[in-house]
């Protein structure tokens, strides 16, 4: 299996198998390899195994690139055992784990085992097995002995089987109907099983699931029912631990049950399904024939049995549970930066959603020119430059606390206070306009290398109060905002030419003390009565030290 070796920047090791036809690898939680590291992009490159034992590795559209050994990678590279792909702060070498085999050495038996052991040559595995030999008549009382040792060894040796195979068979289901079934054919692996059944509470006690009965013998026309007394049920409720009836007939505990001594049952055993210490089901078997069915070893196995059961069906629903919580996380990481993410997830009370006023601060960015641009390139081409532009661009935002509106052709919209604000969110804003603004230099340096065109921006930034909720129709709903703040910033958007930086009276009177600002003509914006005043942002504002 190939893998690889990763070393974290703090000389940590750890090792991933590369067990996939792709695996993506980045910062972002949706990926299969995520490396927490903030010279790392959300999605950072791609890894590709081939049936050959060879692996691809593909940049993808990274900020500070894919480095192997030593060498920074520009388009697909096969990398070989032994290489090291750098990523940020990680070093990830490629390897392959050489499989080996184990030879188990059977031991010499004393003679007198030997005797009772009669060994034949299966077929199939042409391994030696020895089955046991019932001693004659005449055989000394010390070999019966030893006869009876070892039957009871073997008659452990079986239950101990079924015990491993419990807890290595059951945590492997993927549903409740495959634990289900899983737990009663190692239930009738327990010699005197004749029938049984699971059921399953819910977290309110009530049954949710009945298990179909399974019988070891098909049954007939007069094979009765089973059935569980109330009295049975609520015994198991109060006490939460195993019950073993040998001879219903002859159990006080049982004594007013009619119905289940009118089914003609012998011998039962009753085990709690136990989840977080609730019952969440029980474990039924039993032996319409035989009293004295089980064996107290037997009920032991058959209890634990159970508890594997339970503890599978447990790892299933927190399983499921986490799957969600990871859907709808990695739904939030597409829109939300990670600091946002956390205070969503650890106070999700203060998410104001449904339509409410609250003020923030809007950002709309929009590439100068690129409808024109766009019509001298290809469409792949077109969408591979969108793509990495906009990566950036989310980092820039994610980095500076703003949630990601919308993408709206060639711009993009973000929101700085909504859904929960930082507190400073017009300075988060202006200092995102600005990075968007920069980051522009080092994108135009990268891509100059495969003759991309160079892309200008301008930037618009507002800060007033907005209608804020969960907006659209039963089919579909988005989180945004609505109101004329917004517009404001759009319009300011439009009238910034590539490289400015345009921001509004209400934004400016929050910033000042931050940002150097250049005050503008009043712009008179589309559907304004009165024109506004306007800043354009020249950069952080320096502040000398004074000495005594």
């Amino acid at each position: 299996m190939p893998e690889l070796i990763i070393t974290s920047p703090d000389g940590k090791h750890s090792i991933f198998e590369l067990s996939k036809p792709e695996i993506t690898i980045g910062r972002g939680g949706d990926n299969d390899l995520v490396l927490d590291h903030p010279r790392i992009s959300r999605l950072h490159c791609v890894l590709k195994p081939s049936p050959n034992g060879d692996v691809s590795v593909t940049d993808c559209g990274s900020t500070n690139g894919v480095w192997v050994n030593g060498q920074r990678i520009v388009a697909e590279t096969v990398i070989q055992p032994g290489d090291h792909v750098h990523i940020g702060g990680y070093d990830l070498q490629y390897g392959s784990v050489k499989e080996t085999s184990l030879e188990i050495q059977r031991a010499d038996m004393p003679q007198s085992l030997n005797t009772l052991l009669q060994p034949s040559l299966t077929v199939a595995s042409r391994a030696r097995v020895f089955r046991l030999a019932r001693p004659e008549a005449e055989t000394p009382g010390s070999l019966n002995d030893l006869y009876q040792t070892v039957k009871r060894l073997q008659r452990e040796n079986y239950l101990l089987t079924v015990l491993y195979d419990a807890g290595r068979a059951l945590h492997s289901k993927l549903s409740i109907d495959d634990i289900s079934a899983e737990t009663m054919e190692l239930a009738f692996r327990i010699e005197g099983v004749e029938r049984g059944f699971m059921l399953l509470f819910d977290d309110d006690g009530r049954v949710f699931r009945q298990t179909e009965v399974r019988y070891r013998r098909p049954p007939t026309s007069e094979t009765p029912p089973i059935i569980l007394s109330r009295s049975l049920i609520e015994r198991m409720r109060s006490e939460m631990v195993p019950i073993m009836i040998t001879d219903l007939s002859a159990d006080e505990r049982f004594r007013g049950a009619q119905s289940m001594l009118a089914s003609g049952l012998r011998s039962a055993m009753c085990a709690p399904l136990l989840a977080q210490k609730r019952l969440a089901g029980i474990l039924y078997v039993d032996n319409l024939q035989q009293t004295a069915a089980f064996t107290q070893e037997e009920l032991n196995i058959f209890a634990v049995v159970g508890t594997q059961a339970a503890a599978a069906i447990d790892s299933y629903i927190a399983h499921e549970a986490l799957s969600k919580q990871i859907l709808e996380r990695s739904a939030l990481e597409r829109f939300l930066a990670p600091e946002v993410i956390e205070m969503v997830t650890a106070n999700p009370q203060e998410i104001r959603l449904g339509g409410v006023n609250q003020k923030v601060t809007i950002l709309f960015a929009d590439v100068r020119g690129f409808t024109s641009m766009s019509e001298t390139l290809p469409p792949e081409r077109v969408v591979e430059i969108l793509n990495e532009y906009f990566t950036r661009v989310a980092n820039v935002i994610f980095e500076h606390g703003g949630t990601l509106d919308k993408y709206l052709g060639d711009g993009v919209m973000a929101l700085f206070g909504a859904p929960i604000s930082k507190g400073n969110d017009a300075e988060n804003a202006v200092r995102a306009a600005l990075g968007i603004r920069d980051l522009l230099d080092d994108f135009n340096r990268d891509t100059g290398a495969r003759n991309w065109p160079e892309l200008r921006v301008g930037v618009g930034v507002n800060t007033g109060i907005v209608t804020a909720g969960n907006i659209g129709s039963p089919k579909r709903i988005d989180y945004t905002v609505i109101g004329d703040a917004v517009n404001v910033s759009s319009r300011l958007c439009s009238n910034a030419v590539a490289g400015q930086v345009l921001i509004s009276e209400s934004t400016g009177t929050e910033v000042g003390s931050v940002f150097r600002l250049q005050p503008l003509a009043p712009l008179q914006l589309k559907g304004k009565s009165q024109s506004i005043p306007v800043f354009n942002v020249l950069g952080i504002q320096i502040v000398a030290a004074v000495g005594k």
